[in-house]
C-alpha cells in the first residue's frame, strides 16, 4: 500500500477511536468529491436545539510539526480549501490534520495493557476563511491548542447541537 493510503487509513482509525467512547455514530464516504471523508452523528434528545447533530471531517495526515509560532503550517490544496470554507453547508466541516512520525513503524505501539497511537490530530474550521487567488495550495495555520481529543470532539458536537458551529 502506498504511504498516502496508509496515512489516510491511519487518520480514519484515529478519529474512529476517539468517537467510539463518545457514542458518536460514524459514516464514511468512499468517493471524496466534496472534501468530506467522515461524518459523525450524535443523539442529544429534545433538550437541545438540534436533536441529532452532525459534523463532518476532511482528514489529512502529515509528518509536519509545529513551528515556533505555535501553529502547524499545513499546505492545503485549493480545492479542499474552497470546499471547506463558507457557511452554506448543512453541517459544519472541519479540517482534521493528524501528525505522525515519519517512520511508519512508530505510528502504533501495542503493549499488554494499552495501545498507543502516535502523535496527535488537530482540528480547524475554515467557515470564515476568505476567498484567495491561490491556484495550487493555501497554507492553513492550525493553533496547537486545537488538539482533537475526546473533550474537543465532544465540544464540536455540543456546539452543533446548540446550532452554533465553530
Amino acid at each position: 500500500m502506498h504511504k498516502t493510503n496508509k496515512q489516510e487509513e491511519f487518520s480514519r482509525a484515529y478519529v474512529y477511536a476517539l468517537s467510539a467512547p463518545l457514542g458518536f455514530n460514524m459514516g464514511d464516504f468512499r468517493v471524496d468529491d466534496d472534501s468530506v471523508d467522515v461524518i459523525f452523528k450524535a443523539k442529544y434528545g429534545i433538550q437541545s436545539k438540534i436533536r441529532c447533530p452532525q459534523i463532518v471531517f476532511q482528514l489529512k495526515c502529515t509528518k509536519n510539526t509545529f513551528n515556533k509560532d505555535g501553529h502547524l503550517h499545513f499546505p492545503l490544496k485549493i480545492k479542499n480549501y474552497n470546499d471547506l470554507r463558507g457557511n452554506i453547508q448543512v453541517c459544519p466541516i472541519y479540517l482534521v490534520v493528524l501528525c505522525v512520525p515519519d517512520n511508519e513503524d512508530e505510528w502504533v505501539e501495542v503493549k499488554p495493557e494499552e495501545m498507543l497511537l502516535r502523535y496527535s490530530a488537530y482540528w480547524f474550521s475554515l467557515r470564515d476563511a476568505p476567498a484567495v487567488k491561490n491556484q495550487k495550495n493555501v497554507t492553513v495555520k492550525i493553533p496547537k491548542r486545537q488538539k482533537l481529543d475526546k473533550i474537543s470532539f465532544k465540544m464540536l458536537m455540543d456546539k452543533m447541537s446548540d446550532g452554533t458551529p465553530l
